[in-house]
């Protein structure tokens, strides 16, 4: 065969390839909604969670097979785990035909995420014991959010936070089930998160960012930074889940700031003022706030 004609049979090849591949994502695109509450059965299997999508489906396909969700609702046990006003999921394309979902990247924009504990340390994105199984691998190459805001509260210390204006971007996510218990121990990742404004129900913070690393059950936030008492604080936190019970290693300092401005929230009088330094390292273990608070 001449060069002129291998050429003009890639090139044929080609446009076959690519007219077969714009048939299927017409298809996709017109019968999108059709095909969500397989979508929304596939996705929840993956996660091991209940995933409803309230709003239109939308579908592309390149470079990867791109899938569009507005209102998307995750629940897990009965409690609501995250919502998000538009999520974009890419799908490696071949896996589908072997009825396989791989998704290798997930992109919410304005989530919300709510992180609960219960009285037995139990976290609501956890299986409960009766439900729980092998999950399945998951190997994401990002997963990223922006303009979000998470609640965290703890049921039995009736302590939490809720943080605004928060963005998130984490890479190489895998999730292996090696016969090991806990989800944190056969967990890895890196991530940079940040969030504007940060409130608990004493204490007011801004600017918090941090980086995240961590593998086999030992993840480290470093440095974290954030601006509280209107002075700039930094630190670092490890949180080790290779024992029986989690270990949690805090280290912060901030000064120079105002001790009046911390003393406020804790006495309407003023009992004292001036400048100072402050520097905590801790350490805490334990699967409940309770628990913690013993060491």
């Amino acid at each position: 065969m001449s060069k002129s004609l291998k050429i003009l049979s890639i090139v044929t090849g080609g446009l076959i390839g690519l007219l077969a591949l714009t048939a299927i994502a017409l298809f996709f695109s017109l019968d999108a909604n059709a095909f969500k509450p397989r979508f929304e059965a596939a996705v929840s299997d993956v996660f091991g969670m209940e995933v409803k999508i309230g709003g239109r489906m939308g579908v592309g396909l390149f470079p990867n097979l791109l899938v569009i969700l507005e209102d998307v609702n995750i629940r897990n046990r009965g409690t609501e785990v995250a919502t998000a006003r538009e999520a974009r999921i890419r799908i490696d394309f071949l896996p589908l035909l072997y009825k396989r979902v791989q998704i290798k990247t997930i992109s919410l924009e304005h989530p919300r995420i709510s992180i609960e504990r219960d009285h037995d340390g139990i976290f609501n994105f956890e299986k409960s014991v009766a439900a729980r199984k092998i999950l399945p691998d998951l190997n994401l190459e990002k997963i990223s959010l922006s303009g979000g805001t998470i609640i965290y509260s703890d049921m039995q210390s009736g302590r939490g936070f809720e943080a605004a204006d928060c963005s998130l971007d984490v890479n190489r996510l895998r999730l292996t089930e090696r016969n090991r218990p806990g989800i944190m121990k056969n967990l890895s990742f890196t991530a940079e998160a940040a969030c504007g404004a940060i409130r608990t129900q004493d204490y007011a913070a801004s600017g918090l960012k941090f980086s995240v690393a961590g593998q086999r059950g030992v993840f480290d936030l470093k440095p974290v930074t954030m601006r509280v008492f209107e002075r700039q604080g930094s630190g670092s936190i490890r949180a080790s889940f290779t024992g029986a019970l989690p270990l949690y290693t805090v280290r912060y300092s901030l000064s120079p700031f105002r001790i009046e401005t911390f003393l406020r929230h804790l006495a309407p009088q003023k009992v004292a003022e001036g400048p100072m330094d402050f520097s905590a390292n801790l350490s805490m273990q334990g699967k409940t706030g309770k628990d913690s608070e013993r060491q």
